[in-house]
């Protein structure tokens, strides 16, 4: 096969099933069809082939349908027929996809950026905080801005550590880059419904080594804003920051997260909410409300802006979608 970063792929370029080709050609052509997750930051998805969705399957579906009768070795068999069923799967949305992990680049400075892998279950409309979605990766990339500006607070002498909370964790992307640019002057605890926590608290061990480098501290635990004062966190316990990311899709969602806020902020001066919510069209009413909501419990915008950032779903193209977000930093409001 010719070289696929020099020569895109053409449906003749393939091996025909009916030469007999050795079981590496056929497994190399089907890695050419992997749908790798999109890493947000890109505007467009690389096509090296320039076969249609309809082409590809076909292919697919005969290599699926053959007995492979001259290949002897079954493993190989085997190892054919599973590859050719995932890269049909995938064709089938991100919902089909296996579980996959996949590291994010994270800016710990201007010029130091540090590596955060998350592990992602298979998909279901159940349990939807084990995607990464967009909003999570901008809010984490803009997070050391927020440092250097001391937007929001640094603790300067490590005792008392500043307390970072967050509410609907999901895969813990941000609140494990909280924890790698405040490093040992934070400690950050994640929470999210109890299906969530589990993958939740693997994401946390698979980045010990960066956790541990920085000399922070990351733990997990279950909150259930539905509760009046969640679970597993006593109501009195509060934090100096509250971190929230993509956190509405319901209409119950702005009135149990601004209870959640209200419940386990810090009354101190200087708490923060720091808060990236994507503007999809269907829930800005939800985002109107949490805002009116936030401003009832007494906490106004410090600072506020809009980015634009490409998810993982893909359009028909194939290219990932643009996603418009919203980021904001609330404090209390001062004393009349």
């Amino acid at each position: 096969m010719r070289d696929p970063e020099s020569h895109p792929v053409h449906v003749f370029d393939l091996p025909q099933l009916y030469t007999k080709p050795p079981a590496d050609d056929i497994l190399q052509a089907l890695d050419l069809f992997t749908i790798r997750p999109h890493t947000f930051a890109q505007s467009s998805a690389q096509n090296i082939t320039h076969l249609q969705d309809g082409d590809i399957c076909r292919y697919l579906t005969s290599i699926i349908g053959s007995p492979l009768a001259w290949i002897e070795s079954d493993a190989l068999k085997e190892k054919i027929w599973d590859t050719a069923s995932s890269r049909l799967c995938e064709r089938a949305g991100r919902n089909a996809m296996p579980s996959m992990s996949r590291e994010f680049t994270i800016p710990v400075n201007a010029d130091s950026p540090f590596q955060v892998t998350l592990h992602e279950p298979s998909l279901t409309s159940d349990n939807l905080g084990n995607k990464t979605w967009v909003s999570s990766y901008m809010l984490s990339k803009r997070l050391h801005t927020f440092h250097s500006s001391s937007s929001v607070p640094i603790s300067q002498d490590q005792n008392p550590k500043l307390r970072t909370l967050e509410l609907g964790a999901g895969t813990g992307l941000v609140g494990i880059s909280f924890a790698a640019v405040w490093g040992a002057a934070a400690t950050v605890h994640l929470t999210d419904l109890p299906p969530i926590v589990p993958n939740l608290t693997h994401n946390v061990s698979l980045n010990s080594d960066l956790i541990s480098k920085v000399e922070s501290s990351v733990t997990t635990g279950v909150l259930d804003w539905s509760l009046q004062f969640g679970v597993s966190l006593q109501s009195t316990e509060k934090y100096d920051v509250i971190l929230v990311a993509d956190p509405l899709y319901s209409s119950d969602h702005p009135r149990w997260l601004a209870q959640a806020i209200e419940v386990h902020i810090s009354s101190n001066s200087s708490s923060r909410l720091v808060l990236e919510l994507p503007l999809r069209e269907v829930y800005l009413p939800q985002v109107h409300e949490l805002k009116k909501r936030l401003d009832h419990i007494g906490l106004y915008i410090l600072e506020e802006g809009e980015e634009i950032g490409y998810d993982d779903w893909a359009a028909r193209d194939g290219s990932p979608v643009e996603v418009r977000c919203w980021w904001s930093i609330w404090a209390w409001k001062p004393p009349a």
